[in-house]
């Protein structure tokens, strides 16, 4: 039995010894002699998987302390090509209780264990896996269609997802972080002084400070069809990589625009103390005045671009700079593009509320930090009660990240435009 089953199985001896003595203290009396036997059993049983959750944490940490692992048989150590071969479906199969070689992933697992210096619940995922590039895609819907019949790659639609706008825009994506990070941050510099002869110059020192990393954990819940797991096409794998990986990184995205710290959250660009602007007109002069806001503060320090919902693009494009004025083209002439700089969109941005209205970022997206803490931790449950009803496997996804803004004045946004 795996440790989390342990746990469970334990924990159900405990709430049985607890019924017993709850009913005999309703009734004012002793247990019966029958019920001291059943007490006394589920006792000797919670003292058996005490040793045998003591082993299985032994084992656990012994795997997870374990020397690095070549992976290819050649002695070369290339981990990170062999981890793109990790095969999550495979992985997951293995945890059904079915007849699946997954001692590669079993490995690899381990491997990832090791590295992050901790230890996880279900399966240890590599980032590696979900860096491939192959696009291979199968026909149908919600996992289940994509037993095929006849295979056909060239039908298969995703689901819509929001578009991963800060990754685009260039945000500073540290990974394999371990432990908390303390990223410098300069906040003051030295100032150069003009002498006469014979003069001094007085010292002057930068001021620095840190820009802080703490593992936050994103989770989600999603299924899959049994069947699909097992006998689908190869192609399924990848769908698997996107879907997971896909619905962390739309959440991680949000709260890197607009995270407000609550509730475990990472506190996103909007506030984080970035120059607060309007674009509720809209009209050219409120778009220029995201951009001098910037370089007014000296923190145009990096390629900069925009962050806009597709409704505000819409709008963008269909008011003019000068009104009646249509020789003076629109605020916005290609989707791609606002005042010289790039733009790219997110249906993150769009606030549902009556009027609905929309955030509008831009700034110097290097100066947004997303962390990374080794690994994916994915944890199967065959036997969830919705699922197992429909042949469905429930698997949990879990990843530690973080978002911080390292200069906030590199950024200007307004939350006012009416879409």
């Amino acid at each position: 039995m795996k440790l989390h089953e342990l746990q469970e199985a334990r924990a159900s001896h405990v709430a049985a010894m607890r019924a017993l003595t709850d009913k005999a203290d309703a009734e004012t009396r002793d247990l019966s002699d029958a019920e001291d036997k059943e007490f006394r059993e589920h006792k000797g049983a919670i003292a058996a998987l005490d040793k045998k959750i003591e082993r299985a944490r032994d084992l656990a940490e012994a795997e997870r302390s374990a020397p690095a692992i070549l992976h290819n048989g050649r002695g070369d150590g290339r981990y990170e090509e062999r981890a793109r071969d990790f095969s999550i479906t495979r992985a997951i199969c293995s945890r059904l209780g079915d007849d699946v070689d997954a001692g590669f992933e079993r490995e690899i697992s381990q491997e990832v264990q090791r590295r992050s210096g901790r230890a996880f619940e279900g399966i240890a995922v590599p980032d590696e896996c979900f860096f491939t590039e192959r696009r291979t895609l199968l026909a149908g819907s919600s996992a289940a269609d994509l037993i095929p019949n006849v295979h056909r790659p060239d039908l298969f639609i995703d689901r819509l997802r929001a578009s991963l706008v800060t990754g685009r825009l260039g945000a500073t994506v540290l990974d394999n972080l371990v432990g908390n990070v303390d990223v410098p941050k300069q906040t003051g510099s030295s100032t150069a002084q003009w002498v006469g002869e014979d003069g001094s110059i007085t010292e002057t020192d930068a001021t620095l400070t840190d820009v802080n990393l703490t593992p936050r954990t994103v989770g989600a819940m999603t299924s899959y069809s049994r069947r699909t797991l097992i006998n689908a096409s190869p192609s399924i794998e990848q769908l698997v990589r996107n879907d997971l990986s896909a619905i962390i990184a739309n959440a991680i995205d949000y709260q890197a625009l607009l995270g407000d710290g609550s509730s475990n959250t990472p506190t996103g660009i909007t506030n984080a103390g970035a120059n607060a602007v309007t674009l509720a007109g809209p009209t050219w002069a409120q778009v220029l005045a995201f951009i001098s806001a910037i370089e007014l503060a000296n923190a145009d320090v990096g390629s900069m671009g925009w962050a806009v919902a597709p409704d505000a693009v819409k709008v963008l494009r269909s008011t003019l700079k000068e009104s009646g004025d249509a020789g003076a083209g629109y605020l916005m002439e290609q989707p791609g593009a606002l005042a010289g700089y790039a733009a790219a969109s997110t249906t993150a941005l769009t606030d549902g509320g009556s009027p609905a209205t929309s955030t509008v970022i831009f700034g110097a997206f290097n100066q947004l930090l997303i962390g990374y803490w080794s690994g994916t931790d994915i944890l199967v449950n065959p036997y969830e009660a919705t699922a197992y009803a429909k042949g469905r496997v429930k698997v949990r996804v879990l990843r530690d990240c973080d978002v911080a803004v390292r200069h906030a004045a590199a950024f200007s946004y307004a939350d006012d435009l009416t879409v």
